[in-house]
């Protein structure tokens, strides 16, 4: 049976692993700017503009 501080080691790298690995994939999804048109901000004005 391997000591605690191995098993401490291992359970650290799988939670830093995990934590990258979903940082990664968050980070990585590319916004869908197919329906704005022109800069973000003239297309927020534009919508508060109709109210």
């Amino acid at each position: 049976m391997p000591g605690k501080i191995t098993m401490i080691n291992v359970l650290w790298m799988v939670m830093v692993t995990g934590m990258l690995t979903a940082t990664v994939a968050l980070y990585d999804q590319k916004a869908d700017t197919s329906k704005v048109y022109g800069s973000y901000a003239s297309a927020r004005t534009a919508v508060l503009g109709q109210y």
